[in-house]
């Protein structure tokens, strides 16, 4: 047993901060910030292995500062015990400059404000080799160079220059979402990379970093919870990435990586995205520091919540607020005049079966007038789908309406997937509606799959979908949802355990409930070449008017799209009205 040398536990000690070059600038930036600059600049060579320079326009250093900044865990940040209960800042720790130092060659000027002559020093290995006063402007420039020197072991684990300064970039970028006030500017010396000017308002600066096109699909959210404040941007369920790459939460302005991030993204899209695709959000959450801990990692990326089912619940319903409405409030308004449908000739024709029960009722429509009914103001009628013009169907799959905006084609099978698909899930879907058998139907699993179908019977009731053992591998259908009255039921529950066995833990009941849901209504929703009457339409779009959500079908598909009259006399060349 010995004890290490101090330039050993240096090193060891700087390998927990500095893990890449990236890590350099993150902490040199967050420097600049906690001292008020307004203008950062960054230049790199080589992704960083060759040189680091960052310069900011900060409250600078005195020279005795100066030197006491390279000494591990000397910061201006701290004076008590209490004060790690109340951070405000990004640093705290005084690990950064000493561990940068430490495995580098680091040359530093810096200059208080009001003074007429700044001061220069050079560490190398964490030893001061050069101290002297200099020529400089308020503000601090730290250059970095001979990156991990002195620890060959993790120089030669770095990555090539262009995966390491995709790092930088990808970093810098998350970072300058946080301070859009802050002049950002990232360079090689061929070439600029991150440009982002300051005195800019969230969705410019979004627009400055993330491109104009991610940007164009944003929706602002802000809910205000005193003391708790939730502001950010998210993207519209029509709009979707390969990757979550665009996904940044701030905490108290700070980047940190949090799985409730993960976990309260998953429940807002629920059901409006694809699987393997994501939504695009930035997310700033503002608390007060004492309900938060950030000294849980030398790196500042993990955070804990004093209350974070209270946090989890606000994030939640500040992202459901920016997503309420995608398809239920309309970005226009429509005129049109009930008389205008042509109705089908047979009176008391029933909607498909699902639409309201195993035995819908016959529809009443409203009687038709003596004409069209008198214009109504544009701005008196919130667009519903029941004030669609109904035109009729194409290739028995899409209903065709219109608007005075443009023609809207509906998916019908999507569109009604989703409304049996939010009747399952409505107030009260612990005990949904469902329908006894008359003539319970017996059904045989797959041996592996029937001790997973055991014990998730609880879960599958819930669903509307009741079954008991028959013995071996069969089971006993004694009770199933409406929408699935006239759907091969047997088909239909082999599909869902089919596709829910994966699911091997049964401490999943929300998953396996949700999937359950989405199959059941799948199979029970209309298909695709199926005909519908005018009243069937209609009924179809009086449904989609009553539900949360009618943007997309369950799995993530849109159920309508419009197309301007605007594309459609460009497409013919016609002129402006």
């Amino acid at each position: 047993m010995r004890i290490l040398a101090p330039q050993v536990a240096a090193q060891i000690a700087a390998g927990e901060v500095i893990t890449r070059p990236w890590a350099v600038v993150k902490e040199l930036v967050e420097n600049a910030l906690d001292a008020g600059a307004r203008t950062i600049f960054v230049e790199i060579e080589e992704g960083g292995r060759g040189r680091i320079r960052v310069v900011d326009d900060g409250v600078g250093m005195t020279p005795e500062e100066a030197v006491l900044s390279l000494e591990r865990h000397a910061t201006s940040k701290l004076k008590t015990e209490m004060d790690l209960l109340n951070i405000s800042t990004l640093g705290f720790r005084g690990e950064a400059l000493p561990s940068i130092a430490a495995v580098s060659r680091l040359e530093m000027i810096t200059c208080p404000p009001g003074q007429t002559g700044g001061y220069r020093l050079v560490a190398v290995a964490g030893e001061i080799e050069e101290a002297s006063p200099w020529s400089a402007s308020p503000g601090t420039q730290v250059t970095v160079s001979q990156l991990f020197f002195n620890t060959p072991a993790r120089r030669k684990f770095l990555r090539s220059r262009q995966a390491e300064q995709a790092f930088m970039v990808e970093g810098l970028r998350h970072l300058a979402l946080g301070y859009p006030e802050v002049h950002f500017l990232l360079k090689t010396p061929a070439r600029t990379l991150l440009a982002a000017p300051g005195l800019q308002s969230l969705p410019d600066r979004v627009a400055a970093i993330l491109g104009a096109e991610v940007a164009a699909h944003l929706l602002p959210f802000a809910l205000d919870s005193s003391p708790v404040r939730v502001e950010g941007l998210l993207s519209a369920p029509d709009f979707s990435l390969a990757s979550n790459r665009f996904q940044v939460l701030l905490v108290n302005r700070r980047v940190v990586a949090d799985r409730i991030l993960g976990a309260v993204l998953r429940e807002a899209y629920q059901g409006l995205l694809t699987k393997g695709r994501h939504p695009a959000v930035i997310l700033r959450l503002d608390l007060p520091p004492d309900q938060l801990d950030v000294n849980v990692h030398p790196a500042k990326t993990e955070v804990r919540f004093q209350d974070s089912g209270r946090i989890f619940a606000l994030l939640l319903s500040a992202l459901r607020q920016g997503l309420g409405g995608q398809g239920t409030e309309p970005r226009y308004t429509v005129t049109w005049h009930p008389g205008s449908l042509a109705r089908a000739q047979e009176a008391g024709v029933s909607p498909p079966a699902g639409f309201g029960g195993f035995r819908a009722a016959p529809l009443s429509l409203p009687e038709a007038g003596p004409g069209p009914s008198p214009p109504l103001p544009l701005a008196s009628v919130s667009w519903r789908f029941q004030d669609l013009g109904i035109l009729g169907q194409l290739q028995a799959t899409y209903i065709l309406a219109q608007c005075p905006e443009g023609l809207v084609l509906i998916d019908q099978h999507a569109a009604h997937e989703r409304v049996l698909y939010e009747m399952l899930k409505s107030p009260g879907a612990d005990a949904p509606a469902r329908q006894p058998l008359l003539f319970p139907q017996v059904i045989e699993v797959p041996a592996s799959q029937a001790d997973w179908l055991q014990a998730h019977l609880e879960h599958l009731a819930q669903a509307g979908l009741e079954l008991e053992p028959f013995g071996g591998a069969s089971f006993l259908i004694t009770a199933a949802p409406p929408c699935l009255a006239q759907a091969d039921l047997e088909a239909a529950v082999l599909e869902t355990v089919e596709a829910l066995a994966p699911l091997k833990s049964a401490s999943q009941p929300q998953a396996v409930l949700e999937q359950a849901r989405t199959i059941m209504a799948c199979r029970g929703a209309i298909k695709a070449g199926q005909e519908l009457k005018g009243e069937e339409m209609l009924a179809l779009l009086k449904q989609l008017d009553e539900i949360p959500v009618s943007s997309h079908c369950p799995h993530g598909r849109p159920l309508w799209r419009l197309i301007p009259f605007g594309e459609i006399r460009q497409s013919f060349r016609r002129p402006r009205d």
